[in-house]
């Protein structure tokens, strides 16, 4: 992959090129020095001999030594040169393993992450009205944009194929019994009951002509007293007698029926948690429903009908779901900045997950430099590197031929004081 040149590396290459020019035409001086010193003899030009000679010497060697970085000097194949295009693979890998090594650390990530306060930052943005009802628009528009890919059917497969895993890891019966508890503790039931009872005297009211032959033959089934017994009359006045305490139950929070219930759901709750007979015969009825036809087509109609209701929800931009989910998201991120415990959860939470991002993917950074720089062309990269870094690597000539002219004055001088 040949790499283009870009404004600012054109920009970078010119400078480049004025040092080039700088640190040549100083070795240039030097050359000059030298050679005009070999016209005269004195000890000052002995000096200026020396100090010249060397200064050529650090210039040159330097020159090679940053002109073998990049290319082969002179165009001459010298072993151990141009070693950026003939190693850049391995420079790559071991680019990476250093950045991995030493920056892409979890102990490292974990500390910045810290240290940067991400979560009281994006807390106090989200505690904006604007920026959680953007929030909220956004996650309604992608939750229903993925809501829309789903397949009615597959999302009952997967209900069902999760509930035969935890049926055969656990049994269902103590999680039934915790979650009825925590009901009736809350007052839960009461509404269903009232629904329940609700539409049971009104459907007693309104079907009792039906229900009375229905009801006498089921009595005259019992026996020839039953029979006797269970004229029209008695069985109407019988079922309207059940309608008027089921509307009682309706009406009444503390009715004895009420309180019979609830304390039989509540002995219920414990015998689920508690006693294995229950717990068996519980988890049989739910093992037996989750394989029943008729009872995964239940589910199927009331996942069908929830995922359209939300899809419609989701989509309708005043029906006020947006608005809540608006509301929620500002007071998480309210929440985030004022309460130390919650803000300490969410730190630690996303610690964790960045540090395991890190430990997991980390080395795919290693893979990534690799596999970028292999698929650069071994001139271009060569070109790049020399850009980014070309014009320092000049200021080593030109230090080069000051410390080799120091060097040569001083060298002259010891051997002028020792002679």
């Amino acid at each position: 992959m040949v790499l283009p040149l870009l404004s600012q590396d054109a920009r970078s290459a010119a400078r480049l090129r004025r040092m080039k020019t700088s640190a040549t035409a100083l070795l240039l001086v030097a050359a000059a020095l030298y050679l005009a010193s070999l016209r005269f003899d004195g000890t000052a030009i002995g000096f200026v001999r020396a100090g010249s000679e060397a200064a050529m010497i650090g210039g040159l060697a330097d020159w090679f030594a940053v002109t073998a970085l990049f290319r082969h000097p002179l165009g001459l194949p010298i072993p151990h040169t141009a070693l950026v295009p003939r190693k850049k693979d391995e420079l790559a890998t071991k680019l990476g393993e250093f950045v991995t090594g030493h920056f892409l650390t979890r102990e490292v990530v974990v500390q910045q992450v810290a240290e940067a306060g991400i979560v009281v930052k994006i807390g106090e943005w989200l505690a904006e009205p604007a920026n959680a009802a953007l929030v909220a628009k956004e996650a309604a528009y992608t939750t229903g944009v993925l809501l829309e890919q789903l397949d009615d059917a597959a999302v009952v497969d997967s209900v069902l194929e999760f509930l035969r895993r935890d049926l055969a890891r656990r049994s269902s019966a103590p999680v039934l019994g915790r979650v009825l508890e925590r009901a009736l503790a809350g007052g839960s039931q009461g509404p269903l009951v009232e629904v329940l009872a609700g539409r049971t005297h009104r459907y007693l009211r309104a079907n009792v002509d039906q229900l009375v032959p229905e009801v006498r033959g089921f009595a005259e089934r019992r026996g020839w007293i039953a029979w006797l017994l269970a004229t029209d009359k008695r069985v109407r006045k019988g079922l309207l007698d059940v309608a008027d305490i089921v509307e009682q139950v309706e009406q009444d929070a503390r009715h004895d029926l009420r309180l019979w219930l609830d304390g039989l759901l509540a002995d219920l709750a414990t015998e689920l948690q508690h006693d294995p007979a229950t717990a068996a015969k519980i988890d049989q009825l739910v093992s037996r429903l989750v394989e029943d036809a008729r009872a995964q087509a239940v589910l199927h109609d009331v996942v069908t009908d929830a995922m359209a209701s939300i899809r419609e929800s989701l989509s309708d931009a005043k029906g006020g779901l947006q608005d809540r989910i608006a509301v929620l998201v500002k007071q998480l991120g309210q929440r985030a900045v004022d309460d130390d415990v919650f803000r300490g959860r969410i730190e630690r939470v996303l610690e964790g997950v960045v540090g395991h991002a890190v430990e997991r993917y980390g080395s795919e950074l290693t893979a990534l430099i690799r596999r970028q720089v292999a698929a650069w062309d071994a001139t271009a990269a060569s070109r790049n590197i020399e850009l980014a870094v070309g014009r320092d690597l000049q200021f080593i000539r030109i230090n080069g031929t000051f410390v080799g002219a120091l060097a040569g004055l001083v060298i002259h001088g010891v051997t002028l004081a020792v002679s």
